[in-house]
């Protein structure tokens, strides 16, 4: 799936203009950004997956899912954001 053009030419514009600089940390931190995205989206086809077979219930089943899911999601891509980024990086989004 390719952006809009419209937004490869304000990113041009913003390079251009020195508003954007794509830096090697930058580039790096795109390409962290791109495997927890992949790691999340693995995470959570292996969980819609095997949830049904997980969950014994008649009642509530989608729902209970959906809530597997989520909590699948939220650790999933914490973990994978802390391990790939550090403590120090999360550290100084706080500050």
């Amino acid at each position: 799936m390719e952006p809009p053009p419209n937004l490869l030419l304000v990113i041009a514009f913003a390079v251009r203009a020195g508003y954007l600089a794509l830096d090697r940390a930058l580039l790096q931190s795109f390409a962290k950004f791109v495997v927890a995205g992949a790691i999340l989206g693995a995470a959570l086809w292996l969980t819609a997956r095997f949830a049904p077979a997980i969950l014994q219930v008649s009642t509530f089943r989608d729902e209970l899912t959906l809530v597997l899911l989520v909590a699948a999601g939220i650790g999933t891509y914490t973990g994978s954001i802390l391990v790939l980024f550090g403590r120090r990086w999360l550290l100084s989004l706080l500050r």
